[in-house]
């Protein structure tokens, strides 16, 4: 069983992995936590946040807070698996070690916690996923460079071409539908839901200066799907309308995919 809930923030938020609120939203959802086999976390992971070590089997972190947080998750019956947010140190994550897993390459961060690549299809328990990721930091004034801000956190060109090529191939092989997408901010459709001000054109335009919402508005104008999942925006609005929404942001709460 998947369970999909929202950024971590590393030690700031590492509660919407605990085992209350595991319990409790599974529960609510006729399901047991001790069914989850993959937790998919929305972006915004945050480990590693600090420079550390890192060797075939992952990373070695130096810092506290990492350190903390990788035993606690390494002591997860689940597997983790990351989407990339805005707030990742982006230079660590291209040191990691690439690992096969559900039918395409991850980035392993430990035993258990693998970052899933931008752009990439994975098969996780029969179920084909659209992972897309990044956002732009709308505090970047008040960050710096390759301490607490990545270059990049959006897209190149070039990672957009390259995952729009795999999107042709997919709906080639699969057509134009795949199960679900899972991204850090949304398309500006699914932003729409829980930001009245779209209905404004000029605030509307405002969210698509992010260059990954409009790289989002292209994947969703390209694949039809069950649900779209993404995080960023701290709401749980999808989760009170999972069951009537296509788009399904989260947070601090847990949808169970079966």
């Amino acid at each position: 069983m998947i369970y999909v809930t929202g950024d971590l923030h590393n030690t700031i938020d590492m509660t919407n992995l605990s085992i209350k609120k595991l319990r409790n939203y599974c529960y609510w959802q006729k399901a047991s936590h001790e069914e989850i086999t993959n937790a998919i976390i929305l972006g915004d992971f945050g480990l590693p946040w600090y420079d550390c070590p890192v060797d075939e089997d992952g990373i070695h972190p130096t810092a506290k807070d990492d350190k903390y947080l990788l035993r606690w998750l390494n002591e997860k019956p689940f597997n983790i698996l990351a989407v990339m947010g805005n707030h990742e140190n982006y230079n660590m994550i291209e040191k990691l070690p690439e690992v096969e897993m559900f039918g395409g390459k991850v980035l392993k961060v430990s035993k258990n916690i693998f970052y899933l690549k931008r752009g990439h299809f994975y098969n996780i328990e029969g179920k084909d996923f659209l992972v897309l990721g990044g956002a732009e930091s709308h505090d970047k004034e008040w960050r710096k460079l390759n301490v607490n801000l990545w270059e990049q956190e959006l897209w190149s060109d070039e990672e957009e071409n390259a995952c729009l090529s795999r999107i042709s191939e997919y709906c080639e092989q699969n057509g134009n539908h795949v199960d679900y997408i899972v991204s850090h901010t949304g398309s500006i459709d699914g932003i729409a839901c829980i930001e009245s001000s779209c209905d404004d054109p000029k605030y509307r335009a405002l969210y698509e200066e992010d260059k990954t919402v409009r790289f989002n508005n292209k994947v969703d104008s390209l694949l039809t799907y069950e649900k779209w999942f993404f995080g960023h925006w701290h709401t749980s609005w999808g989760y009170e309308n999972r069951k009537t929404s296509k788009y399904i942001p989260l947070f601090g709460a847990g949808v169970v995919i079966k």
